[in-house]
């Protein structure tokens, strides 16, 4: 049996060189310095006082709010009209100009100042009697907005009770409540960066939950990326470029070789030691990012060392790479050459593949589908509006032979692109051959666009050409269908309902309209010269003709919030600000609130809703499922997920004969059916798959009972979901750009190892998950998945290949 003892001699003896390497102590010496630069990094926690620019997810309607309430003489006891008063004159002034109708734009720099100089009017007052509140406050005007638990707790209590934090606090969840809709939620306390003791120099707070998970998934993981993926390798390569050609020099290889040890072993025991380098800067600097992340920040985050086995394993990537260049050319100069070379390949590839994804595939994503009949149409990423135009080779079951001659295709409706500015509403099929959405113009980052949008109804009969139809309330993010017929519009702070009689009979007046003679308009100047009112009525995003506002006066909708309309249309369930609500019907023209549940932590977390027969299911972020009773909002059962997964979205089904499924999406791209009909006594941890995965959206067809599912961005699988088999597979053509992708593109990552996805992996590592989603701006919600096995095994295959190839090499040639 052969005697580990050389090679392990070898390997040591490779320690010993990098040990000796000058570079490696200058190494280590700036890790040092690196680290000792973050330990005075902290941070302190506060209340969440003053506001920020961030904070304010509807500019357009505070100004619309604050206008109409200088401008209406019935509201200046009301709390609108109170703060409105209040401001300093120059934004009086232009407020003023907003409520007589002029476009002014007001920064939100002036807006927060404003605000924060409200609550700097209640601290600055030493006084501890009720005397001290601010000057715009009055307790009676305030009973009738909707206040937090968290302000009713802080109004309870007398003002020498609290604190200036507090009270500060309490001024702005005061002008939260006065202006509904306007900002963002969130939590209670924010974390302050510090530096030495000292508050950082930045206008930014955030919640303690956000701080924690961007330290985890993105400040970490681009500092081990960037020291470790690129300058400690480049100084790794420098390193130990000289050890094989060195090795080959006449008297040491013909010693080593003089040894009863094999060829292939020596070379690989020359590869492990030159690994060596990297090893000793690498433990140093996670171990030392590990301890200031624990010391300073309080995160103590242990999956943060598993860095270290993945760092080395990057620089193997390369290394090999250098082996097969040194063994070739016996020169550390043209070692380090290929190495840098082949570094450049795989950052030009990279470069190509995230340029496709960003310019040719990523917008051509399906986001949302209608199915109606047998038509399906889709919004994508792009924000664009397409219909799929099946070929008969598609409109059959599973397709196994040749491909067709005729397969489907996209036929685009609105235009979308990675530069399109418009947002489209996901559409929605009001019936057999008919779907209702709308286009938002400049709406992609701004709820409110540039003009007034309106709903727009698409036909068969009329060969799917877009109809104007009713006005749509301002800044509409999303639309709700019931089997009722009625239509609800979600925008920025209220819940509205319409008809889809109303939205027929407007489309027929839209077309007659366009008929009739110019000279002829009838009350065409009423329309054009509207009050003051109803100009101010639609920056805020009020009532249109045809849509009623159900609001419900204790129901709050700022974000981030979910609502969840029940098949029937007799009622809705929302959540906002971990206050859930259901509501109803209380008189023809007015909604209630007939039950309501507050959860306990953090306010911001991201919440998503649907219903199901009577059950109701509640997917919060990092938590377990819930399944709620829609009478009583009262806990049935719990439903865990896989670990690292998060439910990306929900879909309540229900079937003819009256079961009730829910399907969800996780964030490993999966579908899961889960029974609605469930008890506390059959709560689930496991449960089935059903449909492809790398899902990127879905739809029931309830006529056909089929799941109709996007996979990737090229292929739609219809499913039946009781069975759980796949009828059919949908394949659209693909355009000249996404055939580059698919021919070109994609075979050039799998050939090149995918050491810059690798980043991925660490990410993944550090946070615990798979994947994270973040608000986009426009109502919806993205989902990035990491890419995992990908990377790691297309870099094995690689070094294993180079290794292969630089033992085979070494064995067979006489040095």
């Amino acid at each position: 049996m052969m005697s580990a003892r050389p090679y392990v001699a070898i390997i040591a003896d490779s320690f010993r060189a990098a040990l000796a390497s000058r570079v490696l102590w200058v190494a280590i010496v700036a890790i040092w310095l690196f680290l000792m630069l973050l330990f005075p990094f902290g941070y302190r926690e506060d209340y969440t006082t003053t506001f920020r620019n961030q904070d304010f997810h509807n500019g357009t309607r505070l100004k619309g709010m604050l206008a109409s309430g200088l401008m209406d003489p019935a509201g200046k006891d009301e709390p609108l009209g109170r703060l409105a008063a209040a401001m300093p004159e120059d934004l009086k002034r232009d407020l003023r100009r907003v409520g007589d109708g002029d476009e002014v734009r007001i920064r939100y720099t002036v807006l927060t100042d404003a605000l924060n100089g409200l609550i700097e009017d209640d601290s600055s007052d030493d006084s501890s009697d009720e005397s001290s509140d601010e000057s715009w406050y009055d307790a009676a005007a305030w009973e009738s907005t909707p206040r937090m638990r968290e302000l009713r707790e802080l109004d309870a209590k007398e003002a020498s009770e609290l604190s200036d934090s507090l009270r500060k606090r309490r001024a702005r969840l005061r002008i939260e409540a006065a202006l509904p809709g306007v900002f963002e939620a969130r939590s209670a306390r924010s974390v302050l960066l510090t530096y030495a003791g000292l508050d950082f120099p930045t206008q930014t707070t955030i919640e303690k939950p956000q701080f924690e998970m961007l330290v985890n998934q993105f400040v970490l993981p681009l500092i081990i990326n960037w020291l470790l993926g690129f300058v400690l390798i480049f100084l790794g390569i420098l390193v130990t470029a000289s050890i094989i050609p060195d090795m080959l020099q006449p008297g040491s290889l013909h010693l080593l070789l003089s040894k009863p040890i094999s060829r292939t072993l020596l070379l690989l025991s020359k590869f492990l030691g030159g690994c060596a380098f990297v090893l000793l800067c690498v433990t140093q600097l996670v171990i030392g990012l590990f301890l200031v992340a624990g010391m300073r920040l309080d995160i103590w985050n242990p999956r943060l060392l598993w860095c270290i086995p993945v760092s080395v394993f990057l620089f193997a990537v390369f290394y090999s790479v250098s082996v097969l260049a040194g063994l070739r050319w016996r020169s550390p100069i043209l070692a380090i050459g290929v190495t840098v070379i082949f570094g450049g390949i795989c950052m030009l590839v990279g470069f190509i593949a995230g340029l496709s994804d960003g310019l040719v595939t990523g917008p051509d994503r399906l986001t949302h589908l209608a199915i109606a009949d047998d038509q399906v149409l889709a919004t994508t990423k792009g924000n664009g509006l397409v219909r799929l135009d099946r070929g008969p080779a598609d409109k059959d079951p599973v397709h196994r032979g040749p491909a067709p001659r005729d397969p489907a295709q996209w036929i685009e409706i609105y235009e979308g692109g990675p530069a399109n500015p418009d947002r489209v509403l996901a559409p929605i099929a009001i019936s057999d051959g008919q779907v209702i959405t709308a286009r938002v113009r400049g709406g992609r980052m701004n709820p409110f666009g540039s003009g007034a949008p309106e709903l727009t109804l698409l036909t068969e009969k009329n060969n799917w050409n877009p109809e104007p139809s009713l006005r749509l309330p301002t800044a509409t993010t999303r639309l709700f269908l019931s089997d009722n017929g009625a239509v609800f519009a979600l925008n920025t702070s209220d819940l509205l309902v319409t008809s889809r009689t109303k939205i027929l009979q407007a489309s027929g007046e839209a077309q007659r309209a366009k008929q009739t003679p110019a000279g002829n308009d009838g009350d065409a100047s009423k329309t054009q010269t509207s009050s003051w009112f109803s100009r101010l009525s639609s920056m805020i995003g009020g009532e249109t003709e045809g849509f009623q506002n159900i609001t419900p006066d204790q129901m709050r909708l700022a974000q981030p919030r979910s609502i969840a309309v029940s098949p029937s249309g007799k009622f809705v369930v929302a959540i906002s600000g971990g206050h859930l609500v259901r509501a109803e019907p209380s008189q023809p023209s007015k909604w209630s609130v007939t039950a309501k549940r507050n959860f306990q932590g953090d306010t911001s977390i991201r919440t998503r809703l649907s219903i199901a027969g009577n059950r109701l299911m509640l997917a919060r972020d990092d938590e377990p499922i819930r399944i709620l009773d829609t009478v009583t909002l009262e806990d049935i059962a719990t439903v865990n997920l896989p670990p690292q997964t998060f439910a990306t979205s929900l879909l309540g089904v229900t079937g003819n004969s009256g079961e009730a499924v829910f399907l969800v999406v996780t964030s490993d791209g999966r579908c899961r059916k889960i029974d609605a009909a469930l008890s506390e006594k059959n709560s689930l941890t496991d449960f089935p798959r059903i449909g492809p995965s790398e899902i990127t959206a879905m739809n029931y067809d309830g006529s056909s009972q089929q799941l109709f599912i996007a996979h990737h961005i090229d292929q739609i699988d219809v499913v039946d979901l009781w069975s759980g088999k796949r009828k059919q597979r949908i394949q659209p053509r693909l355009s000249g750009w996404r055939r580059v992708d698919r021919w070109v593109v994609t075979p050039l990552r799998w050939l090149t190892p995918q050491t810059g996805a690798l980043g991925d992996t660490i990410a993944a590592m550090i946070s615990g998950k798979s994947a994270f989603s973040f608000d986009t701006g426009d109502g919806e919600t993205e989902t990035i998945r990491r890419k995992i096995a990908g990377p790691v095994i297309s870099c094995s295959i690689f070094t294993i290949v180079m290794l292969v190839l630089s033992c085979t090499y070494f064995a067979t040639r006489d040095f």
